[in-house]
């Protein structure tokens, strides 16, 4: 199957239009024609189910067959990570969060980030891209890149910092990760200064190791999303 994606599709749309850049898709690469199925997102949980009526370089149109609205995933990860310096390094995490199933992203700006700026239009293009190659229904919530003192005054639940400073930390794998919804904090490449950590602590999140080993940020939000996942919810 191949997915296509319509921030815009509803359940109720009897046709689809497809964009010029998606009509070239469908003629010079997969060579559709008029009569084959097709299957659209709209990344909010919506399976579109059609047939192809008309298919050009320039537009292509399909007819629904049928529809599916998939349930939300049981379990929320929301991660919220500095961007790292190397923008291709958080483009690649965006693209693995993405197929791993994340519910949100939150690009954090701390005192320690090298990184003040994010392309936000950038980020949610390689989503939709991971999305249709991974073949999901929810694409992340990607927001802007927001100040660490605002995203710790916000009502997390569950919520879990990972840092390097020398304190009392429980390992990330023996805490209790199977709530519906977990937050997960992950700082720079020169981490989060003491002031954010006792912040975050003030507010009720609570500081884990990932492990003896240092990683980079974009590994350590991989690892800390998968580690999350991992704890399925009680029956």
């Amino acid at each position: 199957m191949v997915l296509f994606f319509d921030t815009t599709l509803e359940e109720s749309h009897a046709d689809v239009t497809f964009s010029k850049e998606e009509s070239k898709h469908l003629t010079k690469v997969l060579r559709k024609r008029a009569g084959d199925p097709i299957c659209i997102t709209n990344g909010r949980g919506l399976e579109w189910q059609g047939v192809l009526t008309h298919v050009a370089a320039n537009s292509a149109r399909a007819k629904k067959n049928h529809t599916h609205q998939h349930s939300p995933p049981k379990k929320q990860i929301h991660l919220a990570i500095a961007p790292t310096k190397n923008n291709n390094r958080m483009e690649w995490l965006i693209e693995k969060l993405t197929e791993l199933g994340v519910a949100s992203i939150t690009p954090l700006r701390c005192n320690h980030s090298e990184r003040k700026v994010t392309k936000l239009l950038r980020l949610e293009k390689i989503a939709i891209a991971a999305l249709k190659q991974s073949q999901q229904f929810f694409l992340p919530e990607l927001h802007p890149l927001t100040p660490f003192s605002d995203f710790i005054n916000n009502d997390i639940q569950n919520g879990y910092i990972a840092h390097c400073k020398k304190s009392e930390k429980t390992p990330l794998a023996d805490c209790p990760l199977n709530q519906q919804t977990i937050t997960l904090l992950i700082g720079p490449e020169g981490d989060f200064s003491p002031d954010e950590i006792n912040a975050a602590e003030a507010a009720g999140i609570r500081s884990v190791s990932l492990g003896a080993q240092r990683f980079r940020t974009e590994t350590a939000g991989l690892l800390a999303c998968h580690t999350a996942f991992l704890q399925q919810q009680p029956n």
